[in-house]
């Protein structure tokens, strides 16, 4: 393959870790480094060969890939410029830190010739892939409620750093659980689809020193013959990580725990348990792997998948996609305020 030119905006823990998985997807690539807001020695970071501190500087770089991992405050900005270049996107989660401007960049993408994908990495854990599967094979029956949890406590999530310094705490850089947990709302309506209305309730409940809300519950309705409820639970609270599904069907009940990678169905009666076969990760980083061994398959037609699901996979979120789960977090944020239903 033809060495392709990657640039790297920001180099927080994720985005460190998008440095090393593109260093061994692409080993021959030449990768720069973009810090907007660190100055001093222009000493490029390991793994990468260049390291910038000016846009200009990025920009006469001239890359064939853009890897934005900034906080969700700066996406649009630095999405426009990139885009506008002719370079691949690959935006982390959310698009946004809200939905002011979102428009005229999905216009753009649209029109692009560039490919462009949010990094809403769950779509890459196999399991989720297979509980949409399994729900849609109709051995649940009708889907009637569903539960989506995660939760972890926040100072626990990166050791060593101070957790009122990072984006996940402050709202001025799109923090707080609707913003940084929306991965739960993105899986939630690609396996059960967007809601007619929502209910939601968030607030910060714990003495965190945050100026977000640290807590949320998000009642995504839908009408029709598909009548149910799904239920959304994001909380920087608890103290044991937890990443779980519930799925009440006509037929039975499905239990998933995506953290230890194991699911089962309860009967009608609740006396017969039947364990699912899950697929599972080699290790933590393969569905962050997988993610963009997906993103540059489709960026550059030369590139050879290290995955073989990765030609076939389509749950990747395109630039839309994330403007409406953003839409959704907007909506949840609108019912708190005014403590009432809202219509999508």
């Amino acid at each position: 393959m033809k060495s392709k030119r990657i640039l790297q905006i920001s180099l927080g823990s994720i985005g460190l870790r998008h440095l090393r998985n593109t260093r061994e997807l692409l080993p021959d690539s030449e990768i720069a480094v973009y810090r907007q807001h660190v100055r001093g020695p222009k000493q490029a970071p390991a793994g990468a060969d260049h390291l910038f501190q000016d846009l200009a500087e990025a920009v006469a770089f001239r890359p064939d890939a853009v890897i934005i991992s900034s906080p969700a405050s700066e996406h649009l900005k630095n999405a426009r410029t990139f885009l506008a270049e002719g370079a691949h996107l690959f935006i982390e989660k959310p698009l946004a830190a809200d939905s002011h401007g979102v428009a005229d960049l999905v216009a753009a993408s649209q029109k692009s010739k560039s490919f462009a994908m949010v990094g809403y990495v769950l779509r890459f854990q196999p399991m989720i892939k297979f509980l949409k599967d399994f729900i849609a094979s109709g051995d649940l029956g009708a889907v009637r409620t569903a539960r989506v949890e995660v939760g972890q406590y926040l100072p626990d999530w990166r050791p060593g750093s101070d957790y009122r310094e990072g984006v996940s705490a402050r709202r001025a850089l799109g923090g707080g659980v609707l913003l940084e947990l929306s991965h739960e709302l993105d899986y939630s309506t690609w396996i059960f689809g967007f809601p007619d209305s929502l209910l939601c309730s968030s607030e910060r409940l714990s003495d965190l020193e945050i100026d977000v809300e640290d807590s949320a519950n998000v009642i995504m309705e839908y009408r029709g013959p598909s009548k149910k409820r799904v239920v959304v639970q994001l909380d920087f609270l608890q103290r044991t990580a937890n990443m779980a599904v519930q799925v009440v069907g006509s037929k039975g009940t499905l239990y998933a725990d995506l953290i230890a990678e194991k699911a089962h169905v309860v009967l009608p009666g609740g006396t017969a348990s039947q364990e699912l076969q899950v697929p599972q990760l080699g290790n933590g980083n393969e569905m962050y792997l997988r993610q963009f061994d997906l993103f540059f398959s489709k960026a550059f037609r030369d590139y050879q998948p290290k995955y073989a699901e990765s030609a076939g996979h389509g749950g990747w979120v395109s630039v839309d996609d994330a403007a409406r789960v953003l839409r959704l977090v907007d909506l949840a944020k609108e019912s708190n305020q005014s403590g009432k239903r809202v219509e999508l």
